[in-house]
């Protein structure tokens, strides 16, 4: 009887402990909504400028921030999950005048007007582009139909991801920055 009691104590003591684990588990994989200012300084930080507007809502059911941001390229609404701070949705709302490419002279006058221009050391800034832009490139890159673009995470950056279906009905995923224009993969998938 006492190996029985013995058996029996060890067994209640077992499921104890699995719930507790359980319960410990659980509660360890609760989200924690990133507080605002986490947010706002990641985002100013990776676009190079500044939040005008800031505002937590819902959209589709999913906490998001929703933020106005300006730089030296233009100002573009972000959105952002509340949880894990991925760019959801990047929107350019307005672009301001393009700076003149680098060239040879460091000035050219017109009309009695002098126009300075960036020395060759100086670095460019960053022209964000449109969801047409990326678009457009894509198509240049691959010959199809376009399907569809989205707004996605990769390496711990936002990147235009097209959707083209080509005239062999291969569908291809074609990455690009959205900040730059530039090709980052071209995926062709069976």
């Amino acid at each position: 009887m006492n190996r029985r009691s013995g058996m029996l104590t060890f067994c209640v003591l077992l499921v104890v402990a699995a719930i507790f684990c359980v319960q410990q588990l659980a509660a360890g994989k609760q989200e924690k909504k990133m507080t605002s200012s986490e947010l706002k300084k990641a985002l100013e930080s990776r676009y190079a400028g500044t939040i005008t507007s800031f505002s937590l809502t819902q959209v589709a059911g999913k906490d998001v921030y929703v933020s106005t941001l300006e730089n030296h390229v233009g100002t573009y609404q972000i959105n952002a999950e509340a949880y894990t701070g991925q760019v959801t949705q990047l929107m350019v709302l307005a672009v301001k005048p393009a700076v003149p490419a680098e060239q040879d002279n460091s000035s050219v006058k017109t009309e009695g007007q002098t126009t300075q221009f960036p020395s060759k050391t100086s670095k460019n800034p960053k022209s964000g582009i449109s969801l047409d832009e990326a678009r457009e490139i894509a198509m240049t890159q691959v010959e199809g139909t376009f399907e569809g673009i989205e707004v996605e995470e990769r390496r711990g950056s936002t990147v235009y991801e097209v959707e083209i279906n080509t005239t062999q009905e291969q569908d291809v995923k074609v990455e690009i920055d959205p900040l730059t224009g530039q090709v980052l993969s071209i995926l062709w998938e069976d």
